[in-house]
């Protein structure tokens, strides 16, 4: 019994120092989303989708690529022609595929793209008031070389409803303080029956519009903070403007007039006057060829 008893209690005694408890525990399961072996749990998750909205470029790129679906979506059939390689049996689209391919082999023989043999021959026409798109055209330059201009052409047909409504929002942001109101604004003119429209046949015209919120916002921005940098903003608008489409330059020049020709004639200055001379240097610049 007395054994028995000093048995117990020594099982019973608590481990007192330079013994080892070799007592089994329990195994603690890692909480879930925390195993960096695994794919991460719902909070995990959550929480990583809250950081990327947060981040303004992130929130900037999903409304323009939700923007796109739309536009996508509004002109449907015209997103089949990407995959089957079809165009519109126009006049026009013959033109514009034709520049896609006349501006990608120019650049890849460092040529001017601004004269073509090729029309007229063998005297030759100037490209200057040709529906040529340079800008566009140096863009997709790539694409045109690797898939073909068709190709190019109905890319840019299917995002051009895309950066309309999002030219427009960014425009709208200045004076609408709800982001729905926003993105409403843009949505009723990028996808305005219109602009549609002329997307569908005349993707120059469609394409230049994008500059007329631009300028709208670039010319407000350079009122509300006079400077360097919003002064090269809207003179780079500007200039693109004129790589793109000529009759769309023309009215984004009209709107920007219409907003800084009575802030320049208000209490004028130099510091009103500088940066506004400079937006048209760098405007004039970039449009010179």
């Amino acid at each position: 019994m007395e054994r028995a008893d000093h048995d117990r209690s020594a099982q019973a005694a608590p481990a007192t120092a330079g013994t080892l408890d070799i007592t089994e525990q329990a195994p603690v399961k890692p909480a879930a989303g925390t195993d960096r072996g695994g794919p991460p749990g719902p909070p995990a998750r959550r929480r990583w989708l809250a950081r990327t909205a947060a981040r303004p470029l992130a929130r900037h790129a999903a409304l323009l690529l939700g923007f796109i679906a739309a536009g996508v979506v509004l002109t449907w059939p015209l997103a089949t022609n990407l995959t089957d390689a079809r165009l519109p049996a126009t006049r026009d689209i013959g033109a514009y595929v034709w520049g896609f391919w006349w501006m990608a082999r120019q650049v890849t023989h460092l040529a001017n793209p601004w004269f073509t043999s090729l029309m007229a021959a063998p005297v030759g026409v100037p490209l200057g008031f040709h529906t040529l798109m340079p800008l566009p055209g140096l863009l997709l330059a790539p694409v045109t070389l690797i898939w073909g201009p068709s190709v190019s052409y109905n890319l840019l047909v299917l995002i051009t409803p895309g950066l309309l409504c999002y030219a427009m929002y960014r425009a709208a942001r200045l004076w609408v303080p709800s982001a729905i109101g926003a993105i409403a604004a843009g949505a009723f003119y990028g996808l305005s029956a219109m602009l549609t429209q002329q997307d569908w046949y005349h993707v120059n015209i469609a394409l230049g519009a994008v500059f007329l919120p631009m300028a709208l916002e670039a010319s407000v921005r350079l009122r509300r903070a006079p400077g360097r940098r919003q002064a090269i903003i809207l003179g780079l608008v500007m200039g693109t403007a004129v790589l793109t489409d000529q009759e769309s330059a023309v009215l984004a020049a009209i709107v920007t007039g219409l907003t800084l020709l009575p802030w320049l004639l208000r209490h004028p200055s130099w510091a009103k006057l500088r940066p506004a001379a400079l937006a048209v240097a760098i405007g004039a610049v970039l449009a010179s060829p």
